[in-house]
């Protein structure tokens, strides 16, 4: 894709997220931080296993992250919501958030969400290189494998899939078509990455605290009760995935993603195209503070850029994100 802007673009991050764990939402907060340093930007968030909540956070989040004038939609998409069937009730963790009058929010019902399909798709066509983060079931993702040239889409645009181990069972048939279909380099962030860096729960009330009303903070503390740290799954997925040549972490040699009986995932050394990231206990200290800084970090506002005077004849015309019947 040929970029309107003038200079190289950063990475583009597609995050599937079923946003119902801190480590979630403090993602969402790490990528934000990175976007504000350039260091990559979100190029789509799609949502799966949670409800309607779960895409008005990401939306107010985003707009807590990025101040100033709404931007169209050439250049922000709205969350993916999987909405194809009935939706679970809304986590404390989100409720407490939305309900708050504070936080400006684009979404209103599930008419104003994209199908999840279509938006991490259309996550990597508007960004020249892009990495995916892959949190949630593995449903929607392997649907766009069945899309027209989304294969070779990925094939030339997509650096790699990180895939994040939380414990949490899988969509079984839909992980083992995209371990055997997806064309880009697959990373395994094993839940023993996210329990080996754990979040200090104290940098929430001191480092989060130069705002009166921090959708982060309120999703912490609604989480669960006090003060407590929780494992860093997602954020140890977002981390490599935009700063995989920092050496933050190592990298073992190729195997394979083994589904157990209870879809929980596993990696298994041998035959195979999947890396696993392996911690590096001398790195603990970096990546924890890195964590808590870029996360915290005070919204940047966007400088206004200048367009060329022939981007529109140089830019092609955006993809179409299918809406919802009924929206």
């Amino acid at each position: 894709m040929q970029s309107p802007f003038e200079g190289k673009q950063p990475l583009g991050v597609v995050y599937n997220t079923s946003m119902d764990r801190p480590d979630a939402a403090l993602a969402l907060a790490l990528l934000y931080g990175f976007q504000g340093k350039r260091e990559s930007r979100i190029g789509s968030i799609s949502i799966n296993g949670a409800g309607l909540g779960a895409a008005i956070f990401c939306d107010l989040v985003q707009r807590f992250y990025t101040p100033g004038p709404l931007r169209n939609g050439n250049q922000v998409l709205m969350p993916g919501l999987a909405a194809d069937g009935p939706l679970p009730a809304d986590l404390a963790m989100v409720q407490a958030v939305i309900s708050r009058t504070e936080y400006v929010r684009s979404i209103k019902r599930v008419g104003d969400t994209s199908l999840p399909e279509a938006v991490i798709r259309n996550g990597v066509i508007f960004n020249a290189e892009a990495v995916m983060i892959l949190s949630a079931r593995a449903t929607y993702l392997a649907k766009t494998l069945d899309l027209d040239g989304v294969k070779e889409l990925y094939k030339d645009r997509v650096k790699m899939l990180v895939i994040v181990d939380s414990g949490n069972p899988q969509d079984a048939p839909a992980m083992r078509k995209v371990l055997a279909e997806f064309p880009s380099p697959v990373i395994f962030c094993g839940r023993e990455i996210g329990e080996s860096l754990p979040f200090p729960g104290a940098a929430i009330d001191k480092d989060f605290a130069w705002t009166p009303a921090h959708p982060i903070a309120d999703a912490y503390h609604a989480f669960r009760s006090g003060t407590y740290d929780f494992p860093s799954y997602d954020l140890a997925a977002a981390l490599y995935a935009v700063h995989s040549d920092k050496n933050f972490f190592q990298l073992s040699e190729p195997g394979a993603i083994a589904l157990n009986d209870d879809a929980t995932m596993k990696f298994a050394p041998g035959p195979g195209k999947v890396r696993s990231l392996i911690p590096d206990p001398t790195r603990k200290q970096d990546i924890l503070q890195l964590f808590v800084e870029v996360s915290s970090a005070k919204p940047v506002i966007p400088t206004p850029r200048v367009r060329r005077p022939d981007a529109g004849k140089a830019s092609p015309a955006p993809a179409a994100i299918t809406k919802k019947p009924g929206s």
